[in-house]
């Protein structure tokens, strides 16, 4: 069964993944990186030639095609937009939903010239997405781990009790 990390882009989703795969002895399948290899380009490319629809097409089909994997699955951001992967989400493993206050957030991404939604918006309308998506992450996750303030290791520790409890 996968474990799941999924949270607005910037909470440490990547690197906390990372950690845990190696306490775990389980692959690490950036979701990601996954679409980048599949598709044969960057994520940001995806979006400016195809547009996020067809992105988000590609993440379900990944996402159908990585939830039977005994691995850590780190996701996109934007994995829990469609009711379906959700859906997904839920019936397929333990799903962690990683959060941090918007303002350190915003610490973390500004100037992030490898993400497509904080290239295209202000601090403002990014706000409106992750106070949109916030709800979303929690209904589809079966624990949270805030992340504010906290160091790797902190929400490595945080997150190893849950897993194994």
């Amino acid at each position: 069964m996968p474990i799941f990390l999924i949270g607005f882009m910037g909470v440490g989703k990547t690197t906390v993944g990372k950690e845990i795969g190696l306490l775990k002895g389980l692959p690490v399948i950036d979701m990601d990186h996954f679409i980048e290899e599949k598709e044969g380009r960057a994520i940001k490319d995806i979006f400016r030639e195809d547009g996020e629809g067809f992105f988000r097409t590609i993440e379900t089909q990944v996402l159908m095609e990585l939830k039977k994997k005994e691995a850590v699955i780190t996701t996109g951001g934007g994995i829990i937009e469609r009711k379906e992967n959700r859906d997904i989400l839920s019936e397929s493993g333990e799903v962690f939903h990683l959060y941090c206050s918007f303002e350190e957030l915003w610490e973390r991404l500004e100037g992030d010239s490898e993400r497509p939604l904080v290239q295209k918006n202000s601090s403002d309308q990014l706000r409106n997405l992750y106070n949109r998506r916030l709800p979303l992450y929690r209904n589809a996750s079966n624990s949270e781990i805030d992340t504010t303030g906290k160091s790797i290791e902190e929400t490595l520790n945080e997150l190893m009790r849950l897993i194994e409890s």
